[in-house]
């Protein structure tokens, strides 16, 4: 081996901790900011999405039938729905669940609405859990006065 290829080898064996290192603290601090961001843009939705949520009036609930598992339920159902009434101003998602049935199977899947009207946005959920693919039989509860109203989404 050369003087120069030794040379060279040596100095690249002494420096490599060094610039690892320096690439390690680099990568991390580009972490932790982009971390601050993404709190920091997660603190306004929650707390728009809490603003809207006070002006919500009315509780209803999706029944759909369909057995899909919570993270599932969520992408097909709950996150477009979730933009969609957001966009519109006419609700917002509070929860949602899963009805297991016999067996250990899902029966069907719920979602807990909070929305501003008992007109446009029953209608609105209604398309909009239709355009998702909700199946026959998937109904939206909600209450007038005392009375339980069950519509049929599907």
């Amino acid at each position: 081996m050369s003087d120069f290829t030794s040379k060279l080898t040596d100095l690249i064996l002494e420096w490599f901790p060094v610039i690892f290192g320096f690439g390690v603290l680099v990568a991390f601090i580009v972490w932790f900011i982009r971390g601050i961001g993404q709190h920091r843009r997660e603190k306004q939705r929650r707390i728009v999405r809490s603003a809207l949520e006070a002006q919500m009036k009315h509780f209803a609930y999706a029944k759909i039938m369909e057995g899909l598992l919570p993270m599932d339920r969520a992408k097909k159902y709950e996150d477009p729905l979730a933009h969609a009434l957001e966009a519109a101003k006419l609700g917002v998602i509070t929860g949602g669940g899963t009805q297991m049935g016999k067996g250990g199977t899902i029966a069907w899947v719920g979602i807990d609405l909070a929305l501003a009207d008992l007109d446009g946005a029953v209608q609105f959920t209604r398309q909009q859990l239709r355009e998702l693919g909700a199946p026959a039989g998937s109904v939206l509860e909600y209450r007038v006065g005392e009375q339980r109203v069950s519509v049929e989404i599907a």
